[in-house]
Formats: structure tokens, sequence, C-alpha cells
């Protein structure tokens, strides 16, 4: 479920940034909305990936094998 909402963020920053730099030169009102959409998208999937290494940074602690 994550693996796929990741890949669906990163196809929204992807193309909110290439069709909001398109929409700069044709409407730029449409173009500020993008980038908006672009800018919550990357918070979210930065969000995300932070979470994910928090949690496999944890999982390793718990899983620490080095003192035997």
């Amino acid at each position: 479920m994550r693996d796929k909402l990741k890949l669906f963020l990163l196809a929204v920053v992807i193309l909110g940034q290439v069709i909001g730099a398109i929409l700069l030169f044709v409407h730029v009102v449409l173009a500020v909305i993008f980038y908006i959409i672009y800018g919550i998208a990357l918070i979210l999937l930065f969000w995300l990936l932070i979470k994910e290494r928090l949690k496999e940074k944890k999982e390793d602690e718990e899983n620490d094998y080095r003192d035997y």
C-alpha cells in the first residue's frame, strides 16, 4: 500500500512540475495551482520516506546482535 502511494506521489510530483512549467507560459493561475499541488505532494512524499526510514532504523536497533 505504501509503495503504491509513494509511486503515486512521485508521479504527481514529476507531472506537477512539468505541467506547472508549461502552464507558466499559457495560464499563470493554473500554473500556481499545479505548483501548490506539487509542493503538497512533495512534502507528503518526504514525510512518508522519513517515516519509513525511522521505522527501519527502529527495527534495526531492535534486531542488533553486535553484542553477541
